[in-house]
C-alpha cells in the first residue's frame, strides 16, 4: 500500500554549469608612426574582457576583447611610453543541457604574457588567459509537507529558506568627462587607465532593483613628451541604475555579481586647444539573482500505528541567502628591493585574490601582484613585480552575514568574494624600500547551503501488522535525553496520547522519569 503525500514545489537558484578554458594569445604588430622606437620593453600585459555573451540551445558563447598594454622606454630619450593594441576572441562552451532562464558571468585571470621587440617598432605576444563560465539558472526542488492517512505519525521540521523568484541581468554604459582643470598638468598621451568598484548599495521595490556604488578610475598620463614626466589622477564615478524587473517587491533580497565589461578613454581639447579633458566610457554588467524569504514546513520522519512501513527518505538541497555586503579595509606592507630607486612613478595591481578561511573562520586571507615603475639612480625607467600574502579578521558586515544561522537545518556557508583595489599609496622610505598602503574594497554574497532530509514515498505491508500489547497502560522507565517521539514509535502510539496521560508538554526529557504508555 502507498501512501497519499502532499508535495511543496520550491524555485531555487541552481549553478547549471562552471568550467573553464585556456585562450592563446598570439599576435604580433607594428608601432604606429606617433610612438617613439622601444628602447626596452617594460611591462607587457593582457586584459582580456566579455563584450557580448549569448545561450542559445546547450551552448554559451563568448565575444570578447583583450587589450594589449605595453609600456616601454624611449630608445632615444630613455623616458616612459605606452602603446595600445586589441585583440578579438571568441570562446564557446559546452552545456550539456539547454536552460530555459539563465545568466552567465564570466571571472578572466591572464596566465603569462611573453614579449619580445623583434625590431624596434615590431613586437611578438605570446601568452594565454584563463576565462572561467558560471551559469546560473533556476531548479525546482520538491518537499513532502503531510501524509494522507489517519495511522501515520509524523515528525515535521521547518525551514527558513529562501526562494528564488527571477534572474536579471543588465548592461549599462557610464560616461564622464573629467576637467583636469588648472590644478593638474595637460595631458599628452594616457600610459594607463584601471576601473575597479568601490562599493554597492541594492535596495529592491515593487518591480524595479535600485543600485548604487562607485567606480574608482585612475589614468596614468604623460604630461611633456619631451622629458616624459608623468602624472596620476583618481575619481570615484558615482553609480545609481534602477533595473526593472518583475516580481520583485520590497521584501525581495538581491544577490548582485558586478563585472566591468570595458572602459575607453580618450583626450579632449579644452581651452585655447589644451588637453585638460578626459572622456571615459565605462559599461558594466549587474547580474541579479533575486529571493523571497520563505517557511518550509517538511515531512522529515513517520511511522504508522498499524503497519511496519518502509519510508523513503531523500536529501532536498535548498539555501538561505543572508545577503550582500560591502567592506574596505587597509593594509601596509614594506618591500625591500635590490634596484635603488630615485623616484616611484607609479604603483598598480592586477591581480588581486582574496578568500575567506571557512573551516577555522579565521578571517580572511590575501594575495596581491603588486606592480611597480620606476626611476633608479640613473633616473633610467625600471619595472618590478612583488607578491604580498596576508591574512586579516573577518570583515565588519561578512561578519555579520556569517553569524546569521538557521538553527533548524544543517547548513554551510557558501561566499562569493569580488575584491578590488580601490586605493594603492606608495612612499619610498629609502633607495631600497618602498612602503606601500593599499585600500581593498570586497563585495560578498552570502549564502547558506541547507540540505535537509525529507520523507518522499512511504510504502506500507499490510501483511506485516505492528504487535500490541494487551494492556491499557505500560509503564516505562525513560531516561534524560530521550525523545517522546522515539518513545512514541517503539510503542506504536501517539505523541499527544503520552503527552496527555503524563500531564507533560515538552517533546524532550529533561531527567529521569517513569512514563505511563496508552495503548494505541
Amino acid at each position: 500500500m502507498d501512501y497519499d503525500v502532499n508535495k511543496q514545489a520550491i524555485t531555487v537558484a541552481d549553478t547549471i554549469y562552471k568550467g573553464t578554458h585556456e585562450v592563446p594569445i598570439d599576435s604580433d604588430f607594428v608601432l604606429p608612426d606617433y610612438c617613439p622606437d622601444i628602447g626596452r620593453i617594460l611591462r607587457c600585459h593582457v586584459y582580456p574582457s566579455v563584450v557580448s555573451r549569448e545561450i542559445s540551445g546547450d551552448r554559451l558563447t563568448a565575444e570578447g576583447i583583450a587589450k594589449i598594454l605595453l609600456i616601454y622606454s624611449d630608445l632615444e630619450k630613455n623616458t616612459v611610453r605606452s602603446y595600445n593594441a586589441e585583440i578579438q576572441f571568441s570562446q564557446s562552451f559546452d552545456l550539456k543541457i539547454a536552460p530555459e532562464q539563465a545568466v552567465s558571468v564570466f571571472e578572466i585571470k591572464s596566465e603569462y604574457t611573453n614579449c619580445r621587440a623583434i625590431s624596434p617598432r615590431r613586437i611578438d605576444i605570446h601568452g594565454a588567459f584563463t576565462l572561467g563560465a558560471k551559469i546560473y539558472g533556476k531548479k525546482i526542488a520538491e518537499v513532502t509537507t503531510d501524509v494522507l492517512a489517519d495511522d501515520i505519525q509524523q515528525q515535521k521540521k521547518t525551514t527558513d529558506a529562501s526562494e528564488l523568484v527571477t534572474l536579471a541581468q543588465q548592461q549599462f554604459t557610464v560616461n564622464e568627462v573629467f576637467d583636469l582643470g588648472s590644478e593638474k598638468p595637460i595631458v599628452e598621451s594616457i600610459v594607463r587607465t584601471q576601473a575597479n568598484f568601490n562599493g554597492l548599495e541594492v535596495s529592491s521595490a515593487s518591480g524595479r532593483v535600485n543600485i548604487k556604488g562607485f567606480i574608482t578610475f585612475k589614468v596614468l598620463y604623460i604630461s611633456d613628451l619631451e622629458t616624459g614626466e608623468l602624472e596620476s589622477v583618481d575619481y570615484d564615478i558615482p553609480i545609481s541604475q534602477t533595473i526593472d524587473t518583475s516580481g520583485v517587491t520590497e521584501l525581495s533580497e538581491c544577490a548582485v555579481i558586478p563585472e566591468i565589461i570595458s572602459e575607453n578613454e580618450k583626450i579632449d581639447s579644452g581651452s585655447e586647444n589644451e588637453s585638460n579633458l578626459i572622456n571615459t566610457e565605462i559599461k558594466i554588467m549587474f547580474t541579479l539573482l533575486i529571493f523571497e524569504d520563505k517557511e518550509i514546513e517538511s515531512v522529515s520522519d513517520v511511522y504508522s500505528t498499524n503497519f511496519e512501513i518502509d519510508p523513503i527518505k531523500t536529501t532536498v538541497a535548498l539555501s538561505k541567502f543572508s545577503g550582500t555586503s560591502a567592506d574596505v579595509f587597509t593594509h601596509k606592507y614594506v618591500i625591500d628591493i635590490d634596484n635603488k630607486i630615485s623616484k616611484i612613478l607609479d604603483v598598480w595591481s592586477d591581480d588581486v585574490r582574496v578568500s575567506y578561511n571557512q573551516n577555522d573562520g579565521s578571517g580572511i586571507s590575501a594575495k596581491i601582484e603588486i606592480s611597480i615603475l620606476a626611476l633608479d639612480s640613473d633616473f633610467s625607467p625600471i619595472y618590478l613585480e612583488r607578491e604580498i600574502e596576508f591574512k586579516k579578521e573577518t570583515p565588519v558586515n561578512l561578519g555579520k552575514l556569517l553569524s546569521s544561522t538557521n538553527e533548524n537545518s544543517d547548513f554551510s556557508n557558501k561566499i562569493f568574494l569580488k575584491p578590488e583595489i580601490s586605493l594603492i599609496n606608495s612612499r619610498l622610505t629609502s633607495e631600497n624600500q618602498i612602503n606601500i598602503s593599499f585600500e581593498i574594497n570586497i563585495i560578498s554574497n552570502v549564502f547558506n547551503d541547507i540540505k535537509i532530509s525529507n520523507v518522499s514515498e512511504i510504502t506500507a505491508d499490510e501483511s506485516r501488522i505492528r504487535s500490541k500489547d494487551d494492556s491499557a497502560l505500560t509503564v516505562y522507565y525513560a531516561s534524560k535525553g530521550e525523545k517522546i517521539w522515539d518513545i512514541a514509535r517503539r510503542y506504536g502510539t501517539t505523541i499527544d496520547k503520552i503527552k496527555d496521560e503524563n500531564e507533560i508538554d515538552y517533546n524532550t526529557l529533561s531527567e529521569n522519569k517513569i512514563l505511563l504508555i496508552p495503548a494505541n
